[in-house]
């Protein structure tokens, strides 16, 4: 019934999107314009749960309805966008396992003047988690539960200050994230949490294509429960690159701090890392590389996890509507506070055919490799997914 109810909602999107795509850019509402998106996709996993014990491994095929609409306006000095979208993931003969996000984003941006600008916006998650991650991890997938489902919502605030040609520039953004989880409290209570930010970034211009970056964020984090509260404090120095049509690079590394309220948590005090570079040697042809050492809340084990992250991607457009992007990363996640400690090593590749500008078809495949130093959590995974996706 859930299969014929999707296909149905596919078959109407379809209909709605090859509306749009006959009106030349959308569906106009007022002054603002409505796109809409739609996405299905069908696959096979060979280990659902994330699990390294034989016998609660499951494979399944599986499908994933993902549809989507987005509102924009634009006016002289303000515009709005608002955007909803949902991701559903179904596995054949294990309905039971089934889990979806709905997403709500909405923003308001103000150009005050030509150097100053403030954007307010607000975003919603309600939605349950994979077994065999965030909280079901390791011998956690033997409850006889429903995925733990979850909701989020969050406040968040920028202004931008530095004009076209102006030597120095600011960003300061503030925000708050709420989350709540709403099943399986014996398990997931102690996950609730209120996230406080607030950050300031100076860039200043050295050459036409050479910026200098200055960066502080301060977090807090709130546990409704647990005694997890606990501060982090970043100061980041790096820089920007625009150096040819070719190069783009972006470098930040500072000093992380993590301090807990209570005194039996560990307190982190170290180096923080913030890399991002895309290098096309032609212009059909694009590397892209990825470094990342920060500090993330736990699912559980220890008292937080500090993660080193490197991924390396290439993306090659063979035709100008057929591409192929390969990738390979690696991650080291050490739980402070205890005795977990994770290498997580992936591969992929996938291709894409854009038969259209608003209809394009894919094919990937992406292995992962768990290695723990605490055997519940090591595993392997293989999984083979096609995709149909119709957008503008």
């Amino acid at each position: 019934m859930k299969k014929s109810v999707s296909f149905v909602l596919f078959i109407l999107f379809v209909s709605l999107v090859a509306n749009v795509q006959a009106q030349q850019g959308g569906i106009q509402v007022g002054s603002a314009t409505l796109f809409p998106t739609v996405g299905l996709s069908y696959g096979y996993d060979d280990n659902v749960f994330y699990t390294g014990d034989e016998q609660n491994e499951l494979s399944s095929n599986f499908s994933v309805f993902s549809p989507g609409i987005r509102l924009e306006a634009e006016g002289e000095k303000t515009d709005f966008l608002a955007q909803y979208d949902y991701n559903k993931t179904s596995y054949n003969g294990a309905s039971e396992y089934d889990f979806d996000m709905h997403h709500v984003l909405a923003s308001l941006g103000y150009n005050a003047s030509s150097r100053s600008r403030a954007d307010i916006s607000a975003e919603y998650f309600n939605g349950s988690d994979r077994i065999g991650t965030a909280n079901r991890q390791g011998d956690f997938i033997n409850l006889d539960l429903d995925p733990d489902e979850w909701h989020s919502f969050g406040l968040g605030a920028k202004w931008h200050y530095g004009g076209i040609g102006a030597k120095g520039a600011i960003d300061l953004e503030v925000g708050t994230i709420d989350r709540q989880y709403d099943n399986n409290r014996l398990i997931t209570s102690t996950r609730d949490r209120e996230t406080l930010y607030f950050g300031a970034t100076y860039s200043h211009t050295v050459s036409p294509k050479t910026n200098l970056l200055a960066q502080f964020k301060r977090t807090k984090i709130n546990y409704d429960t647990a005694t997890l509260d606990n501060s982090e404090t970043r100061l980041m120095l790096g820089a920007e690159w625009k150096a040819t049509g070719k190069t783009s690079a972006r470098a930040l590394v500072g000093y992380l701090s993590k301090d807990f309220v209570e005194p039996q948590h560990p307190a982190f005090n170290g180096l923080a890392v913030e890399v991002g570079a895309s290098w096309s040697p032609k212009s059909y042809s694009m590397f892209d590389l990825t470094l990342a050492r920060e500090t993330d809340e736990t699912n559980g084990n220890g008292s937080f996890v500090v993660r080193n992250t490197v991924d390396v991607g290439w993306t090659h457009f063979w035709k100008d509507r057929f591409s192929t992007t390969a990738n390979v990363g690696t991650s080291s996640e050490d739980y402070r506070g205890s005795l977990r400690d994770d290498t997580v090593n992936y591969y992929g590749l996938s291709a894409k055919y854009q038969f259209r500008d608003w209809l394009m078809s894919g094919l990937g495949y992406k292995h992962i490799n768990r290695d723990s130093s605490l055997d519940a959590f090591s595993y392997n995974d293989n999984s083979l997914l096609f995709s149909i996706e119709l957008s503008k």
